[in-house]
């Protein structure tokens, strides 16, 4: 696609329609609403909240706050795969503030926004949340999205110190896109979790009941986000990632959900990631033209979740759990081994790949199942908290099943590749040396990309140790080709035809009708832009990833266990006063109440 027509007028249309409409929908609310304050501002954010109260039984605070960070993370989403879309197609930007990252930067700004706006509406209604400061009271899920929001933000200047030092890679896994990533993704339990903490004073509708359902949701989705590069088809990692991060993604954000909104909570998670993962591939995929992203099914996995609740029963949390991650991780993983190779995905699931998630995936899963349960305190008020030295085992059995992949080795391989070229494409064989080396392999295929898309086309064996592509592939243009070769953690590939770039000094590996190649790490020839550089940048990123993670860890279990609170459990004092409404409204002098919410009997 012509960068000028993908960066035209029409391409900034997905950032402002959202924002003008969030401005329009809280406009009405305000001109619908009753207030009695005097001062301008507090009038304006009264009337939101009193009308958010009614159209939802929420706290106005709760739901000012959730539906803002609802629409900041429906324009980050978007951007987001509209991004990785877009480099896997095209490859670089030719300009920095392209829709996309504006997009992303609009949107993880935004969670810092919902925060602050779940801060003023619970000044402003004196609602009995969170803690007081600065005579403002401070919701604690606010203080967790606010982190998490501006944890995402600050890996944009990181982000362009790691590639002054490593060159313009395209890599999702990089730390400070990780950092980025992870931010974004985790404000979905944070408004997940804004959630728990207005139920106290709640009383919800229908609208209200739809808006809690469709938060949990976006926790499926989130969760979902590593996947990124599988869900393109471009890995640059081992793809026994792939069930794993699936694994992984079920196991907690079901269990978590289940508990949270009861019977069929599941299964109505799943239907909404669903919905809007179907939708995000049509935006993505259709209207703007790029590859079409894939996504997981999870739909087997959850009935088997709400099949475990039914038997069993949800009051002993950790039970529940593991019997819910055992099961998602074997019968689970099979009906997303079914939905990969049945919507053609993947064209065959190799065995010693099957072997190893087979092995894993339930670990992954009943790991992330217990950590989900433990999260799922905040809406069960009077349960005990999971045993610490579970939530721990669980912690490390995750990082350890997730780590277990990481290492990409090169192993002693080289082809022969043989072109039939016609016009603008080939077919392909190759002659492996040895030529049992793709026996024993976790992915062996072909993979085109940056091309205006991407393809992956399966090779064939046609006699010993040489194989042939199902199809044509493109070997023209600014098409990259490559053949990928994957066995444990030998990660590596052998090109077929790469342009030249002068703009980092790489010079053409042109299509003939037959070389002799060695296998190099992958990242060889999909990474051509990457440089060796200094080693403080990347210290300076990890560790700086780390400690975000951990803080963001702690300001989650710390805000599960507060919105565990619930009125019988309430402090005899009032909540912080009038002064604080005064404070915000510039007076000395207290400011009439707004209606607040009625507290549930």
């Amino acid at each position: 696609m012509d960068p000028v027509v993908a960066h035209g007028l029409g391409s900034w249309m997905w950032l402002f329609v959202p924002v003008s409409l969030y401005v329009l929908i809280t406009v009405g609310l305000a001109l619908v609403g009753r207030s009695n304050e005097r001062d301008a501002v507090l009038f304006f954010i009264g009337r939101v909240s009193d009308s958010l109260r009614r159209a939802t039984g929420f706290p106005g605070w709760s739901m000012a706050g959730v539906l803002s960070a609802l629409m900041a993370l429906l324009i980050v989403v978007i951007g987001f795969y509209w991004d990785v879309a877009w480099h896997i197609d095209n490859g670089r930007d030719v300009v920095l503030f392209t829709p996309s990252h504006t997009m992303i930067l609009v949107g993880l700004g935004g969670l810092v926004y919902a925060a602050v706006v779940a801060i003023l509406f619970a000044t402003v209604d004196d609602a009995d949340v969170g803690f007081s400061a600065w005579g403002l009271r401070i919701p604690y899920s606010a203080v967790l999205l606010g982190a998490l929001g501006t944890g995402a933000v600050a890996a944009f200047p990181l982000d362009e110190l790691w590639h002054r030092a490593y060159g313009i890679d395209v890599t999702l896994w990089s730390p400070t896109h990780l950092q980025l990533v992870g931010g974004g993704s985790a404000a979905t339990i944070a408004a997940l979790l804004m959630c728990a903490e207005g139920l106290p004073a709640a009383r919800p509708n229908r609208l209200g009941r739809g808006i809690f359902v469709l938060t949990a949701g976006t926790v499926l989705v989130g969760a979902s986000t590593f996947q990124g590069e599988f869900d393109f088809g471009v890995p640059q990692f081992q793809v026994l990632y792939l069930p794993l991060l699936v694994m992984a993604a079920a196991g907690f954000s079901l269990v978590l959900t289940r508990l949270a909104l009861g019977p069929w909570g599941a299964v109505k998670t799943v239907l909404v990631a669903l919905t809007l993962r179907g939708l995000l591939a049509l935006a993505v995929g259709g209207a703007l033209g790029h590859t079409v992203p894939r996504f997981p099914l999870y739909l087997g996995s959850a009935l088997l979740v709400e099949a475990v609740a039914w038997r069993l029963g949800t009051a002993g949390r950790l039970r529940f759990a593991v019997a819910s991650g055992v099961l998602v991780g074997t019968a689970g993983l099979l009906t997303e081994a079914a939905w990969v190779v049945g919507t053609g995905w993947w064209h065959e699931i190799p065995a010693a790949l099957a072997v190893k998630a087979a092995l894993l995936g339930p670990v992954a899963a009943t790991a992330a199942a217990v950590l989900g349960a433990g999260l799922a305190r905040a809406f069960l008020p009077r349960a005990e908290p999971l045993p610490v030295a579970a939530l721990a085992v669980a912690g490390v059995a995750l990082l350890g099943v997730l780590a277990y992949p990481l290492p990409r080795q090169v192993g002693d391989v080289s082809a022969v590749i043989r072109l039939d070229i016609a016009g603008d494409t080939a077919d392909v064989e190759v002659a492996l040396d040895p030529p049992d080396a793709a026996h024993r392999a976790t992915a062996f295929a072909l993979t085109s990309w940056q091309g205006g898309g991407s393809r992956q086309i399966p090779l064939v064996e046609v006699g010993p140790g040489v194989y042939r592509s199902t199809e044509a592939v493109p070997v023209t243009g600014s098409w990259k080709s490559m053949v990928t070769l994957q066995r444990g953690p030998e990660v590596m590939a052998a090109p077929i035809a790469l342009p030249a770039d002068p703009e980092i000094g790489a010079s053409a590996v042109p299509p003939v009708p037959e070389r002799q190649v060695e296998f190099v790490r992958n990242t060889e020839v999909l990474l051509r832009e990457a440089t060796e550089g200094p080693g403080w940048p990347a210290a300076l990123a990890y560790t700086g990833l780390a400690t975000l993670v951990a803080l963001w860890i702690a300001l989650m279990a710390v805000t599960a266990r507060r919105a565990a609170r619930r009125e019988d459990d309430a402090p005899d004092e009032p909540a912080p006063p009038p002064p604080a409404r005064a404070a915000l409204a510039g007076s000395g002098q207290p400011v009439a109440a707004t209606g607040s919410v009625e507290p549930t009997p």
